[in-house]
């Protein structure tokens, strides 16, 4: 079968590798997409993490079961939440696989983990329906914070991106003010939109200093700022309005896919609409990779189709 190579910074390869059998526990999955995600694009731009993720962000159908494997059959639709799906197929742990609906759309499966990592989050940081939410970063990330807070209730939430075509997603899918960070101070904004409160919480969801400072300079007294941008370099920060203001900072990783599939039950959201590109697996340097690398990307979320 066909699979992603990572070799080094910006140098994989699409090879051909021998098939493995599942072992215990473990399920074979012809993949249908994975989806490239913000950490994969960190590791092809800056290397891979101590536990590498590369490709796992994937949805398909169970062709292959190990022995010792209860509650799964041939041709069971899933996802899988385990590195290596950048390929044909994956052999992955029953523990890394989300049994999707018959009715889901390949597309919609392909965005659930993203979601569920915003699930996650949503649920770790106590968000309320009566919250007000600032979101940092209108890519993948920040889009699906911002259709899980939509879901649940929350009726204001403000954004901020750079590129215009994400900023446009972000109206597109509900937010109720969006605005570029390098025309208007953040903080200033939500000030003057709060009436000097500042909001409840505040999302980073790009990974960077800057982003990071309008959070925790946006948020009221004794709130709450999440963390699931990928950062790949130092955040200098100066602590004091941290101190004063007895702000409540979190990081997340997770994914709560219950949550995830509650909120696409609700019919009031549609995840998969954030998919800008799908790209076949032998050109997901050029048109994959390179693409997201570009400063001002056109795409959002990139599924590759082996």
């Amino acid at each position: 079968m066909k699979k992603v190579i990572y070799r080094d910074i910006r140098d994989i390869d699409v090879a051909e590798v021998v098939d493995s059998d599942p072992a215990e526990g473990e399920v074979t999955v012809r993949i249908k997409y994975c989806g490239i995600c913000g950490s994969d694009l960190h590791e092809y731009l800056h290397g891979p993490f101590p536990m590498s993720t590369f490709g796992h962000e994937a949805c398909g159908t169970i062709t292959a079961i190990g022995s010792q494997v209860t509650g799964y059959a041939i041709g069971d639709r899933v996802c899988t939440v385990f590195p290596g799906a950048f390929a044909e197929a994956i052999v992955c742990p029953v523990e890394r696989l989300i049994k999707i609906p018959p009715e889901m759309s390949w597309q919609r499966a392909a965005v659930l983990e993203p979601l569920s990592g915003a699930a996650y989050a949503i649920k770790r940081g106590g968000i309320e329906t009566t919250h007000t939410v600032f979101i940092a970063g209108a890519g993948t990330v920040g889009l699906m914070f911002l259709m899980g807070l939509k879901a649940m209730g929350v009726e204001t939430i403000y954004m901020t991106d750079v590129q215009e075509n994400r900023r446009k997603m972000a109206e597109k899918l509900g937010a109720t003010l969006v605005w570029n960070p390098t025309d208007l101070k953040s903080p200033a904004k939500i000030k003057a939109l709060t009436q000097g409160r500042g909001v409840d919480i505040a999302i980073e969801a790009v990974g960077i200093q800057e982003t990071l400072k309008d959070c925790l300079a946006s948020v009221r007294y004794q709130g709450t700022v999440i963390v699931q941008g990928i950062f790949t370099e130092r955040a200098q920060m100066h602590m004091l309005g941290f101190v004063t203001r007895e702000t409540t900072m979190i990081g997340t990783s997770s994914i709560d896919p219950a949550l995830a599939l509650a909120w696409l039950n609700t019919g009031l959201i549609h995840p998969e609409s954030i998919v800008t590109d799908i790209i076949p697996l032998a050109d997901i340097a050029s048109s994959g990779f390179e693409v997201l690398a570009e400063k001002n990307k056109p795409a959002i979320k990139i599924l590759v189709e082996p």
